[in-house]
């Protein structure tokens, strides 16, 4: 999705979502707002063990409290808007 698209869905309460395969691990970012804050979680596990949190390879979860910073941390992870998907 667009920038513009990614932002909206986030201001109307709803969350972007990025899957990814990568070496045999498989993983889950996820963004929404939360009262006036931006959530963001980071979850990999290998591939098939998403239901045993003990065998995370990642586990993140960090609090933005606002637009530029979120998508600053975006950048420097190498991600974009348009990899998510609602």
């Amino acid at each position: 999705m667009n920038i513009k698209t990614f932002a909206r869905r986030l201001e109307e309460g709803k969350a972007n979502n990025l899957t990814y395969s990568k070496d045999g691990n498989e993983g889950l970012i996820s963004i929404w707002k939360h009262e006036s804050s931006l959530i963001l979680t980071w979850e990999e596990c290998p591939k098939g063990e998403q239901y045993d949190e003990s065998n995370y390879t990642r586990d993140e979860r960090h609090v933005f409290d606002d637009f530029d910073k979120m998508m600053e941390f975006l950048t420097s992870k190498a991600l974009t808007p348009d990899s998510f998907t609602p």
